[in-house]
């Protein structure tokens, strides 16, 4: 599967944001460029980075050992509107980021599907959740969100996602722009609206995602849930 992966980060966040623990630029950058090595590690050939605090993410050193790899790399950039992210939140802020790789990316304009991920995580099994996905001809699929606690929330887990642009622009990007985290209302929450009214629900495999949790700061828990691994929660459209 020729995979197009967009990475979301924002290296340099402002103070002020609600729900955001990780703010400083070192932790930030060096646990994305980290990220992304792996995804060319696990054979991704496009990468396109959006960070939205106007930050260069990779070095020209960097991009060309990645292309000695093979891995093509598209970084755009561009400066949010602080006020804005301070007000309505980091998911918000994703919304934003998306849309702006939609619009600007050259990369994106030549695939009618791409993966998303958010900076910072990385999934380790990748090679099987896109053969799942080619084999099935999926043009969509999101996952359910488990909580630390074990529970499965009213949420989707937007870290991760396999989508057609069309459906993004249409269903995902208007969810994002309704989010306001600081009156309590995610992001996650909208876009599990939009996306229950619009997808098939069924059981999946489920992306072991690795990484760091801008929220929290902590590395994300790296373990097993059992069955749930092979049967998880998720929705699928062609």
């Amino acid at each position: 599967m020729n995979s197009t992966v967009l990475i979301t980060t924002a290296t340099a966040p402002p103070e002020g944001i609600p729900h955001l623990a990780m703010t400083g630029v070192a932790a930030r950058l060096v646990s994305a460029k980290a990220a992304i090595f792996f995804w060319a590690s696990q054979g991704v050939r496009n990468i396109v980075i959006t960070d939205a605090t106007d930050v260069v993410l990779l070095n020209p050193e960097e991009v060309k050992l990645l292309e000695q790899m093979n891995v093509r790399v598209e970084q755009l950039h561009f400066m949010q509107d602080h006020e804005q992210l301070r007000l309505r939140g980091k998911g918000y802020g994703e919304g934003k980021l998306i849309e702006f790789a939609l619009d600007h990316s050259a990369i994106l304009k030549e695939v009618e599907h791409f993966f998303k991920c958010t900076g910072k995580v990385y999934c380790r099994n990748f090679h099987a959740i896109a053969q799942m996905i080619e084999s099935s001809q999926l043009g969509n699929i999101f996952w359910g969100h488990f909580s630390d606690l074990h529970a499965l929330q009213a949420w989707a887990d937007m870290r991760f996602f396999f989508t057609s642009k069309e459906f993004c622009r249409r269903h995902i990007l208007p969810a994002y722009a309704q989010a306001d985290d600081s009156a309590g209302v995610a992001a996650e929450f909208f876009c599990l609206r939009a996306i229950t009214q619009n997808l098939s629900p069924i059981y999946s495999l489920r992306p072991l995602l690795s990484g760091f949790a801008g929220s929290t700061g902590n590395q994300y828990p790296d373990e097993s849930l059992g069955a749930l691994d092979y049967r998880y929660p998720s929705w699928i459209g062609k």
